[in-house]
């Protein structure tokens, strides 16, 4: 497979933004992402990229091309990405009021609003609750 072919830095502070990116913790998605591009800059092919860091070509080319088209924020996570919830406003709000009624621990309350007709994991809930700024506790 040919060498991969990444645009280089667009200045002194995309090429810090992406050394400082991969960088972050390894299981971080965004320095992971980042640590493709390091690779891609160091003129690794996509298949050596690819095998060393446990991805398709195919995926390591799609980061890549996405990087070269909308810089840094090419790495970031991109909308549509991951599955769609099936819990509606609706039951966000029923789970946001049932949660403010007392203190709870989270598999008390996953379990009261599964009893409301809710289905969804206690870290689904968890998320919920921490983006609606709700203190289950």
């Amino acid at each position: 497979m040919p060498l991969s072919a990444v645009r280089p830095p667009a200045g002194a502070w995309e090429e810090h933004a992406i050394r400082s990116l991969a960088d972050g913790v390894g299981a971080n998605a965004w320095a992971r992402r980042a640590q493709l591009v390091l690779a891609a800059w160091r003129g690794e092919s996509v298949t050596s990229i690819a095998s060393d860091a446990g991805l398709t070509p195919h995926t390591v080319k799609r980061w890549l091309a996405a990087f070269d088209e909308q810089g840094v924020q090419g790495l970031m996570a991109q909308p549509g990405s991951g599955r769609r919830s099936t819990i509606t406003e609706r039951d966000r709000d029923r789970i946001v009021a049932v949660a403010g009624k007392r203190h709870w621990t989270l598999e008390a309350l996953a379990e009261a609003v599964r009893a409301d007709g809710i289905r969804l994991s206690a870290g689904q809930l968890r998320k919920i609750l921490i983006a609606a700024g709700v203190s289950w506790r």
